[in-house]
Parts: structure tokens; C-alpha cells; sequence
């Protein structure tokens, strides 16, 4: 295989993870078929078995790939003060926590297909890892000297706080805008600013 036949095979990868990861997020892992991703694509089906041996290795990517791309936007609002995208925790529980997100958490979305899988599944530990990343990024409290998350030292409250925004979101999710839910939000948004 020449160079670019290799580079456009890799982007060809790379555009597939994509595809899959957002239809993931927005209907789910067992809703979408490799069929729905490929179209997505613009390829066929049978290509996707040039790049993935099945459908639960291009999960553990995508599962991946999302996770990493929420956990750059939650790090936009821990950015150093001097930088214009500085924000703080209770800023980025209000953003997790808007009424119409523009994407679904990976922790939501990921969760069901999670759940189901064996303990040492390649995507469970993706999930598994993912979720702990974006644990140690909201827990702005206890990072070490390095600055590198941590999430298996994180603080109580952090870990109540997280736990809250995330069940809220799920909830709203859920049952919708109702009076109760965007009560709830509201309470989980004072409580991490600090009213």
C-alpha cells in the first residue's frame, strides 16, 4: 500500500470513529448499525471490515473518542485565569446542565451499551476509563502538583456534586422540561456556584 493510499486509509478511519461516535451519542450503541455508519460515511459496508474486525472494536474508539472530546470541552472551563476561555466548575455544571445540549454526555449515552458488556470488555474499560477522566477534570479541588486529574483521589464533595449534575441531566433527559426537573437543574447549578 503507497503513502497515500495509507493516509487516506487512515482517514477513512478516522471519518468512520467520527460518524459512529456522534450517532452513538445522539440514538444510542444498539440503535445504530454498521449499515447506518457507513452511510454516514459515504462508504459501504463492506469496507468498515477493512478497518474493524467488528462492531464492538469500532465501539471501544468511538466510546473512546467521545469521551476525549467531552473531556477537552470540560478542560476549557479549568483553563489558566489569563486565558479567555477560563471558566470555573459551577460555569461548567451550568453549561452540562442547559436545557438542550448539543450533544449527549458520553456517560449517558455509552452507559447502556457499558452495562451490558462483560467486566474486561475493551469497550467497558474505554467506558471505565473515560468516565474516571472526566471525574478527575470536574474535581478542580485535589488535583496534584502536575495538574494531571485524578480521580480516584477525588474530593467528597466533588464526587456528590458530579454525581448530582450528572443524575439531573439524566432526569431531564428523561422526563423532559417538566417544573420539577428544571427545579432540580437549578438547584444542582446554585449548589455548585455556591448559593
Amino acid at each position: 500500500m503507497g503513502r497515500s493510499s495509507a493516509e487516506q486509509a487512515q482517514q477513512n478511519r478516522e471519518k468512520i470513529v467520527g460518524i459512529a461516535s456522534a450517532l452513538f451519542r445522539a440514538h444510542g450503541v444498539e440503535a445504530v448499525s454498521v449499515a447506518d455508519i457507513m452511510a454516514g460515511a459515504g462508504m459501504t459496508v463492506g469496507g468498515f471490515y477493512k478497518h474493524f474486525a467488528s462492531k464492538d472494536a469500532l465501539v471501544e474508539e468511538a466510546t473512546a473518542r467521545a469521551f476525549d472530546e467531552a473531556a477537552a470541552l470540560w478542560q476549557q472551563f479549568f483553563a489558566p485565569a489569563d486565558t479567555p476561555d477560563h471558566g470555573s466548575r459551577a460555569a461548567l455544571v451550568a453549561h452540562y446542565l442547559r436545557p438542550e445540549p448539543q450533544n449527549r454526555c458520553p456517560i449517558i449515552a455509552f452507559a447502556p451499551y457499558s452495562a451490558e458488556q462483560e467486566p474486561q470488555a475493551a469497550a467497558k474499560e474505554a467506558y471505565d476509563r473515560g468516565a474516571s477522566a472526566l471525574l478527575g477534570v470536574f474535581d478542580t479541588e485535589n488535583r496534584p502538583a502536575n495538574g494531571q486529574p485524578q480521580a480516584d483521589a477525588a474530593d467528597p464533595d466533588s464526587l456528590i456534586l458530579f454525581a448530582a449534575m450528572v443524575g439531573a441531566r439524566i432526569l431531564g433527559e428523561a422526563a423532559g422540561d417538566s417544573a420539577w426537573v428544571e427545579a432540580l437543574r437549578n438547584a444542582v447549578i446554585a449548589h455548585a456556584a455556591g448559593k
